[in-house]
């Protein structure tokens, strides 16, 4: 039985008059508000749920402020009028606020107009944050109380929102700042039960590829060939290729009578093919693979079986078939990952599409790599169940070049920088300056290993190249992730 929570009510700042997003996103709430207060200078549908405050443009900020004085709970949210708050959003603020908390805050979800991720705002700061104040702090001044960070993603928000709507929305957050004096919290939030889903009703399986002629006929057999008996379908979506790829994939059409070609040759990036093909998938339930793998033939009858209990779903890379001479690059499963949080790899995973179009897909931005790792963090932090399914076995094909392979290495040690600097204050950690000092004190020594083996020289060129992709991207974010 959970404690009692204190009750919320919440403001939202609509100074463009837009307004029914952020209360549709309220009315779904697994902790209803004790009251909606809308700040717009928009005329009140007849007969609205929300209570309305009418205010111009430039004065909105200072409206919100009256209007979370006046409500009548000990704790006042904010959200901007096109927000889409997550269905607990309001259970977790009020579980951070139990012990009188003057602030709690909450990640967002930044997402463009066309509602794919654009990043993440997950900062002790209040700019892009959504948040809650104790209502009687904004009557005094001089008071200490608490400051707490929920590390959670629990607010969609969009990038394309005014000045007006911003400014109004942290009106009530920046009077308190000024106010009162504020002593950071942690706060581990919980862990809600999971609610089991039914079976796909359709399986999609979407294969980003660029110029993927000699490899994509094995994927294309190997898909073919799989157990699963209930509806499926596939997408090869076309990156821009310039080789025999679509002919290729054409061919197949008789033994994979679900197949479809997509076309994606916009823009180049695996990430903005894997969302051309989230739009086009006709299935409520969505795997992904790589067009040089090749998947067992119980792929994807294991990533359907572990649906049900499951939101997203990694599963495991074999590469002693197609990379036998590599096999201390062998992928570690997400049982054994130590980088904060556990993530599905994208040349094997799958996920529901409704989960998918939540946390907005696949981030575009990232090139090279750690794309599927914020995608798998993005649904940890947003309440989402992340699993493994070890029997979802893909075999795995490893960089055989020396240039490409540095290549991938750099381009991972930029990422990680990069995944530093977006989830940090949700807990993901540098390495201690011992194993900093140990891992370049290594690479130094071992530096002869270039001349001494092929081998050996593989060895140290991974390495290297990912350090020096730690470097890089710690530059280009302004972190110290070494």
């Amino acid at each position: 039985m959970e404690p009692s929570l204190p009750e919320i009510s919440v403001v939202v700042a609509a100074p463009e008059g837009e307004w029914e997003p952020a209360v549709r996103s309220l009315l779904r709430q697994s902790l209803p508000p004790a009251a909606i207060t809308v700040v717009t200078p928009a005329d009140p549908p007849p007969d609205p749920r929300p209570s309305f405050m009418r205010c111009a443009s430039e004065t909105a900020a200072e409206v919100c402020v009256e209007a979370a004085r006046a409500a009548r709970t000990p704790y006042v949210a904010f959200l901007h009028g096109r927000d889409e708050a997550l269905p607990d959003w309001l259970r977790h603020l009020a579980r951070a606020a139990r012990d009188d908390a003057g602030l709690v805050q909450c990640g967002t979800l930044r997402l463009r107009a066309d509602a794919l991720v654009e990043g993440i705002t997950l900062t002790p700061g209040l700019d892009g944050a959504a948040y809650a104040v104790r209502r009687d702090l904004l009557r005094t001044r001089g008071h200490r109380a608490v400051r707490v960070m929920v590390p959670r993603l629990l607010v969609r928000r969009r990038t394309d929102d005014t000045t007006a709507t911003a400014s109004a929305a942290l009106a009530a957050g920046t009077c308190l700042v000024r106010d009162t004096h504020l002593v950071p919290s942690a706060h581990a939030p919980s862990t809600d039960a999971s609610v089991r889903r039914q079976a796909p009703d359709l399986v999609s399986v979407v294969i980003p590829v660029r110029d993927g002629a000699l490899t994509l006929p094995a994927q294309l057999r190997a898909l073919a060939s799989q157990t699963y008996t209930a509806p499926w379908e596939v997408l090869v979506v076309d990156n821009g290729s310039t080789d025999s790829t679509r002919e290729v994939a054409e061919k197949a059409r008789p033994d994979l009578p679900g197949l479809r070609i997509v076309d994606a040759h916009e823009r180049p990036g695996e990430s903005y093919a894997r969302n051309r093909g989230i739009a086009d998938a006709r299935g409520d339930f969505i795997a992904f693979c790589d067009a040089d793998d090749v998947a067992d033939p119980g792929w994807l009858a294991a990533l359907a079986a572990a649906a049900p209990d499951a939101d997203l779903i990694g599963g495991s890379l074999d590469s002693s078939v197609l990379s036998p001479m590599y096999a201390d690059e062998q992928p570690a499963p997400m049982t054994e990952q130590t980088d904060f949080l556990p993530f599905a790899r994208g040349a094997n995973c799958a996920a529901w599409k409704d989960v998918l179009t939540t946390i907005g897909g696949w981030d575009e931005s990232y090139r090279g790599g750690g794309e599927d790792m914020d995608l798998s963090w993005r649904a940890h932090l947003c309440g989402y169940r992340v699993h493994y399914a070890h029997d979802a076995r893909m075999h795995y094909r490893l960089r055989a070049e020396l240039s490409g392979l540095a290549r991938q290495k750099w381009n991972y040690g930029r990422s990680g920088a990069r995944l530093y600097a977006a989830y940090r204050h949700a807990g993901f950690e540098r390495r201690d300056n011992r194993t900093v000092l140990m891992n370049w004190s290594w690479l130094l020594l071992h530096t002869s290993d270039l001349a001494r083996s092929p081998n050996l020289r593989r060895r140290w060129i991974r390495y290297g190249a990912r350090l020096s992709g730690f470097l890089a991207g710690s530059t280009e974010r302004g972190v110290r992730y070494l």
